[in-house]
């Protein structure tokens, strides 16, 4: 991440950037339904993957962030990542990846806001999207990934600059953290 930045910082500053990493299964292992189907490494894998890895990456990228202009830093989260709109259980290890996610970049916007007044921070859930990430769960009425996309933008484009992060869906609908 540290030598992909430094191959980007020719291009900086940026205005947008939007992190699309993650992943709801790693090989047969889906989400677990019970407390019974726990496996550390399942857990620290999808820990590893949804919240580190794109902590990591932020901190990296942040440096080539506009300082002077309004600019957004989104990354695609997870309403099953919210601990208060937690109504089904379930899914232990994607969701306490996606709650940790949104934390860190809580977290790490309160710290950007004090050098970026003007950066936008956003925790993103992009609904459920037609994708073979979600084919297995989903049988029908997933959203179109273009409609899915042009709302996560259009919300973008809405968003103010805070002293933190935005937990919004791809229609501009704030999701309790």
């Amino acid at each position: 991440m540290a030598q992909a930045a430094a191959e980007l910082a020719q291009f900086a500053p940026f205005h947008l950037m939007v992190d699309a990493t993650g992943a709801l299964t790693f090989g047969a292992q889906g989400p677990e339904k019970s407390l019974q189907a726990l496996h550390a490494p399942h857990m620290l894998k999808n820990m590893a993957v949804n919240a580190v890895g794109p902590t990591l990456l932020f901190k990296h990228l942040m440096p080539l962030l506009d300082t002077q202009q309004r600019t957004v830093y989104a990354k695609l989260s997870a309403r099953v990542g919210s601990i208060g709109d937690n109504h089904k259980g379930g899914w232990y290890s994607y969701r306490a990846s996606k709650a940790a996610l949104n934390m860190l970049l809580q977290t790490a916007a309160i710290e950007a806001n004090r050098k970026r007044p003007m950066l936008v921070v956003a925790a993103l859930q992009p609904g459920t999207v037609a994708s073979a990430l979600s084919q297995p769960f989903v049988a029908s009425g997933a959203l179109q990934p273009d409609t899915s996309v042009s709302g996560l933008l259009k919300t973008l484009d809405g968003l103010p600059a805070i002293a933190g992060a935005h937990f919004v869906d791809y229609q501009g609908v704030p999701i309790p953290w």
